[in-house]
């Protein structure tokens, strides 16, 4: 087949396939160029890749094309527990500088949050705190949205960020009940859905407005690859009782509007 017959069976295909977002997932771990493109060419054209230490900050920057994947760095709390105390300030300030030195390829600040299955006792969590509400004030002075993980301490995450007056905020997994979707939704939150089902997530999406809700994979740790969205995508769709079309494009839109990312699903060849 010529090069020009090619691109325009690419295009043809292409046409075909229903656009979809991931919202959350880290590509530092998985780097697999083929991968990532398999995804892209399944229709994931939107995917945002979250760092959670130096590191995979690091690695995040280098995946990320900013034009189908998107990142987001800081530092979680599973590793903001990890680093030495004497290490623990240079550290933050070094992931403080990556940001603010990449602050325009930043569609968010993120993963960080508190997590209270990992680190009990006073010490452990109010480090925790200092770290997300550090990154919390620097998304504030930068105008990026923060993408938070929140895992047994939802009640505090909710509080520190009702208390700092943020207002670009994704919860990433949301693991809450219909309680706390309503103040999530109060403050004007996004919320995101894995690819994983349970009973108290059927009611949260059930209440939750459709312009509210984004698709995530969590991949690799949750979903094997970002074309897990899907999963999360059908879910949501038969609880909604939606067209699996309308709700795909709808979460897609929000993914966009919410990380301020202006483009339209790309057929143009990738890097990867």
């Amino acid at each position: 087949m010529q090069s020009k017959q090619l691109l325009q069976h690419m295009e043809e295909q292409q046409k075909n396939v229903v656009e979809m977002a991931d919202a959350h997932c880290h590509l530092s771990i998985l780097s697999d160029a083929a991968i990532i493109r398999d995804s892209v060419s399944y229709g994931v054209r939107t995917i945002i890749t979250n760092g959670v230490d130096t590191p995979s900050n690091i690695k995040t920057l280098e995946v990320a094309d900013n034009e189908h994947v998107f990142p987001a760095i800081g530092v979680d709390p599973e590793h903001a527990l990890a680093i030495e105390e004497g290490s623990l300030q240079k550290e933050l300030e070094f992931n403080v500088n990556m940001i603010r030195q990449h602050v325009e390829r930043l569609v968010a600040i993120g993963e960080i949050g508190l997590d209270y299955t990992i680190g009990g006792g006073p010490r452990n969590v109010a480090r925790q705190k200092k770290v997300f509400e550090m990154f919390v004030d620097l998304s504030i002075e930068l105008g990026l949205p923060v993408s938070v993980h929140a895992r047994n301490a939802l009640k505090d995450v909710l509080a520190i960020l009702k208390e700092k007056n943020a207002k670009m905020v994704h919860l990433h997994f949301f693991e809450g009940g219909l309680e706390e979707a309503k103040v999530a939704l109060k403050h004007g939150y996004m919320i995101s859905v894995p690819p994983i089902e349970s009973s108290k997530r059927k009611r949260v999406i059930g209440m939750m407005p459709i312009g509210n809700i984004m698709a995530e994979s969590d991949a690799p740790v949750v979903g094997q690859t970002p074309k897990a969205v899907e999963k999360s995508i059908r879910y949501i769709a038969e609880i909604k009782r939606m067209k699996y079309e309308d709700v795909a494009a709808a979460l897609t839109e929000n993914t966009k509007r919410f990380f301020n990312i202006n483009l339209k699903g790309s057929a143009k060849m990738m890097r990867y």
